[in-house]
């Protein structure tokens, strides 16, 4: 089995009771959509529910969500009555407090927390008002960990109802080839250790690329009928790896942060000492015995040869089966497979004296430093014999641990201690597992086994060989073991912008002795096969440096013994938690919707560019000299992605929407004859607009000119692999091509005069307040040198005659007209359209235009005409 990310949906209404005489009815979910979006095995998963009140008072709703340990909450959003409430991330008790206040007042409410003792299950707690409509924005990250050779996304749906629109979509973009992508039957929790056969008939993949997987489940309501009459509840599951070879790895760098990836194939396992300590205590009594035992005959089945063993039972006292590790074979497991079948459970816990003994007893081992070290240690209980003191315990096992054997540590069932077993193997280099009382326990023992006993390198350290300076804030770089079939990340920081090649070495001891491995990453060469370029992702590579930091302060705050020092990890992982707006165990997020006389009755705009910036100053200057009446004379992009075309003979602009998603790249700009191309790609903001789609942005734009080549992006400008700068105040004169860096109300904008009167500005806006993604806007400043046979989203209007006929006013007051567009050979459209103030997409400025929404798009032949596959393409 492989990493599992649960997602698991569950609304229950409170309240329900009978009112006046009548029984309140039950809030119902008639929406619910899933979207995933897997980029270099960083998974951004955003849900989107809808759900209604028909009581006539108010009912609170609770959501469930299930998490693994490694993921993060990033975002939530509420919407009631057509308008977006986003969530706040506070430290926790502060959030509390808001929340609270919030519910007094009768206020819509939500809030999204840890729940205490059980840290991958999240509540989200919302305070419905009578006969409202609820939509729910919930997103969380998580970066995939590869176990047992592949990666696994699980997304665990149980609504307990019938829901009229359900939808999962899960989208995979990766740095390698794609290998074994497979959608496999809905399971239920019970069967998630199981390698179930077959694949979902309900679900569609495709393959766009060899690097790239797209997954769409659309389950009616009939085939919702065929699971219960409660709908469908199970794991929705995608599995999938990618081509690997016996490497350093791959290095992904965006924006000056790096990720290195380091999974290694073809290597022989080392020869291992096993040690099993245990628990034979009188709790353990019936099925958790049973169930134990059946795991580790398995475990003992699995043993190779030359491997070496030895099982220590505990309870108030305990014993060896051996004095010694016995060297596994045929006839030593058949022996040992007798042992475990005669053990019985009675006795007290005495904790301390079996980690003391069995640590003692590793530490005495003959050629241990050749061989991979595997302390197996399973109890149901807390401490009752011996020394109890947890501290105490602690203590004592991280000192006789003195050569640092990794500890994999089982709580099994309800009356174990989690925190403390997890304490455990924090302090001691190794792994936890909580073990579920259920039918499937005997396959949680194995399966968690089965990850960590299989090492083939061990003592791994990471070098990254730059000087000191230029790379930092480095996450942990010095690990026990590499186990197959999994992945070791390593993230951090180039300092030093004139850094060209990251030296990188991974270290470690292998099966025939000590393994080197080592990688230079040009970070200037585009053909590099392991290095990603800006604009493959807007900020992943910093995301997932925070993300790994976090969660490696967190761990290590558990661990930490020492108050003060404890104290000051978490406060480093609460800053970062806010920063970056993750909900951890030290943070929390609040949505509150707003008491009435606190309510604008002003319209929220479907677009982020539509919320005003801070006040600014200054203006472009246009200038055009050419085209007949009805044709364009200069037009931008930018926003969601929005369009604004000035046309010749009318006195407003004409402005209209193109719904992307991530991942697409937009054609803005083809004439051969200028030999002038601009491609856009598209990039994903994570937030939403009123008819409930993901907000994208303009992340790249590439402009191809002849033989030369311009990368933009929110963060650096490339000429043919010379590198410019967003804050340069001089212009460059390059070739035939100027371009300079301007201030024009506060924000930055490229400008491009290609000397053949065709000009460009390229403007950046910078996310602020509630904006998810910084991202660019592209104009046509000045068009007289395109031809009339330009296409591409800007370059159509060369060559359609536009006019409007206006036809009164709407019920809103506003005026409506009918756009009419004439193309050669084509029947005249006819858009409707109406006068709406909108941000011109360079100045910022709020202008008067006829908006046509996605009415103008409708009317090309082909709306893929405007989409490219590859944002270099001419």
């Amino acid at each position: 089995m492989s990493k599992i990310v649960i997602l698991y949906l569950c609304i229950a209404a409170f309240n329900v009771h009978q009112c006046a005489g009548q029984i309140l009815k039950k809030p119902r979910i008639y929406y619910l959509h899933v979207m995933s979006d897997i980029r270099f095995r960083f998974a951004t998963t955003l849900v989107t529910s809808k759900v209604a009140n028909p009581a006539n008072t108010s009912q609170e709703v609770r959501f469930d969500v299930t998490l693994p340990n490694e993921a993060f909450i990033s975002d939530f959003q509420m919407e009631i009555g057509g308008k977006i409430y986003p969530g706040e991330v506070n430290e926790k008790v502060a959030a509390q407090k808001k929340y609270d206040a919030a519910k007094k007042k009768g206020q819509s409410a939500g809030q999204v927390k840890q729940k205490p003792r059980n840290t991958n299950r999240f509540s989200v707690e919302v305070n419905v008002g009578a006969q409202e409509k609820v939509v729910f924005n919930l997103t969380y990250q998580e970066l995939l960990k590869r176990k047992q050779g592949s990666y696994e996304h699980v997304i665990y749906i149980n609504p307990k109802q019938i829901v009229a629109d359900f939808q999962i979509h899960v989208s995979i973009e990766e740095s390698r080839e794609l290998t074994g992508v497979r959608v496999p039957p809905i399971r239920n929790e019970l069967e998630q250790n199981l390698e179930i056969k077959g694949d979902n008939s309900l679900a569609v993949v495709s393959r766009p690329t060899t690097k790239s997987a797209r997954i769409s489940y659309s389950p009616s309501e009939a085939d919702q009928r065929q699971d219960s009459e409660r709908g469908i509840s199970g794991l929705f599951i995608v599995e999938y790896d990618i081509d690997r070879e016996t490497s350093a790895g791959d290095v992904m760098v965006v924006d000056g942060y790096f990720v290195h990836f380091f999974a290694p194939s073809d290597m022989e396992e080392i020869p291992k000492d096993v040690l099993l300590i245990l628990d034979v205590s009188g709790s353990m009594y019936g099925t958790k015995l049973k169930q134990m035992k059946d795991a580790v005959l398995g475990i003992l089945i699995d043993l190779h040869e030359g491997d070496r063993f030895n099982i220590l039972k505990f309870s108030s006292s305990l014993s060896f089966y051996k004095e010694s590790s016995v060297i596994a074979n045929k006839k030593t497991v058949r022996e040992a497979k007798i042992y475990v079948k005669n053990m019985v459970a009675a006795g007290g816990t005495n904790i301390n004296s079996a980690l003391l003994d069995g640590s003692n007893f590793l530490n005495k081992a003959e050629n241990f430093r050749e061989r991979a070290q595997v302390i197996f240690f399973l109890t149901d209980g807390q401490p009752s014999s011996g020394e109890t003191n947890l501290n105490k315990i602690l203590e004592n096992v991280r000192i006789a641990n003195s050569n640092a054997f990794p500890i994999y540590s089982l709580a099994f069932g309800q009356g174990a201690d989690y925190n403390f077993i997890k304490k455990v193997a924090i302090q001691n280099n190794g792994l936890s597992r909580k073990i579920y009382e259920d039918s499937d326990a005997t396959l949680q023992i194995k399966g968690f086994y089965d990850e960590v006993s299989a090492a083939v390198l061990k003592d791994v350290s990471f070098k990254y060989l730059n000087n000191a300076s230029s790379v930092q804030n480095l996450t942990k770089i010095s690990f026990p073991s590499y186990l197959l079939g999994s992945e070791i990340v390593v993230a951090g920081k180039i300092e030093n912008n004139d850094v060209k090649v990251l030296d990188l070495s991974v270290e470690g001891l292998g099966s025939q002795g000590t393994v080197e491995l080592s990688l230079s990453a040009d970070l200037d060469d585009n053909s590099f096969p392991e290095l990603t370029k800006p604009g493959d992702y807007v900020k992943i590579t910093e995301k997932i440096w925070a993300y790994l930091t976090i969660k490696q302060l967190l761990e290590k705050s558990v661990g930490e013994t020492d108050p003060t020092v404890k104290e000051d990890i978490k406060k480093q992982a609460l800053e970062l938690s806010l920063k970056y707006k993750f909900v951890t165990p030290l943070t929390s997020m609040v949505v509150v919707k707003p008491e009435k006389k606190e309510t604008s009755s002003v319209e929220e705009e479907d677009d982020v560019a539509d919320s005003k910036p801070p006040p600014q100053g200054g203006s472009l200057p246009l200038s055009y000299n050419r085209g007949p009446p009805g044709t364009s004379y200069g037009g931008g992009a930018g926003g969601d992605p929005h369009f604004m075309i000035r046309i010749r003979g009318m006195e407003y602009p004409l402005c209209f929407d193109l719904h992307a998603n991530p991942g697409d790249v937009l054609r803005i700009l083809a004439d051969q004859e200028s030999g002038i191309f601009i491609n856009a790609g598209i990039v994903p903001s994570f937030k939403f607009d009123t008819h409930h789609r993901m907000k994208t942005f303009m992340g790249e734009i590439v402009i191809l000119f002849k033989s030369h080549v311009m990368k933009v992006t929110p963060t650096k400008i490339v000429y043919d692999g010379a590198e410019l700068f967003w804050g340069d105040e001089n212009p460059y004169f390059l070739n035939d091509v100027t371009v300079e860096v301007v201030t024009i109300k506060r924000c930055r904008v490229l400008r491009i005069d290609f000397g053949n009167d065709v000009q460009i500005a390229i403007k950046r806006t910078i996310a602020y307040g509630n904006m998810a993604v910084d991202y660019l806007n592209v104009y046509i400043e000045n068009e007289a040198g395109l031809s009339e046979n330009s296409s591409g989203m800007l370059g159509q209007f060369l060559h359609r005659h536009v006019t409007v006929h206006q036809r009164g006013t709407n019920r809103k007051n506003q005026i409506v007209g009918d756009i009419l567009i004439e193309e050669a050979g084509m029947p005249t459209k006819h858009v409707r359209s109406y006068l709406k103030e909108k941000p011109d997409e360079v100045t910022g400025n709020l202008e008067l235009c006829w908006n046509a929404h996605n009415g103008i798009t409708k009317t090309a032949k082909s709306v893929q005409h405007f989409f490219v596959d590859d944002i270099m393409e001419m």
